[in-house]
């Protein structure tokens, strides 16, 4: 989705004017003024603004985690894949190194029995 220009504009308010815009002064009494909902006022424009831009805020955030959510997800995905990737390698290269040894041990084994059966006809001759 895409923010409005306002609430971008809202956003890149620096946080000290935010905090010292929502701070409420104190009366001499050390309590806050009543507000004007309080008195019978009618509510203010810029509390409407408030929540908008609250509202604002709170889905542009919730818009960057479902962004990050996503990367972390691309992340972990080819983590997988190339894990995946390394433990078949190793298993193609101890299936490999299997097979050579196989061979091996039948190479030596043939050859004992050559060598079996040389001594075999040398001993009838």
């Amino acid at each position: 989705f895409q923010l409005s220009e306002d609430v971008v504009n809202r956003m890149k308010e620096s946080p000290k004017s935010k905090r010292d815009n929502q701070r409420s002064p104190r009366s001499s009494g050390g309590t806050a003024p009543s507000s004007p909902a309080a008195e019978g006022k009618p509510k203010s424009p810029t509390g409407t603004k408030s929540a908008d831009h609250l509202l604002s805020v709170c889905l542009w955030w919730s818009y960057r985690y479902e962004q990050e959510q996503a990367l972390v997800q691309e992340e972990l995905l080819l983590l997988a894949k190339r894990e995946r990737e390394a433990a078949s390698e190793a298993l193609t290269t101890a299936l490999q190194r299997e097979r050579n040894n196989t061979n091996e041990e039948r190479q030596r084994v043939a050859q004992l029995v050559s060598n079996k059966k040389l001594q075999y006809v040398s001993v009838q001759d």
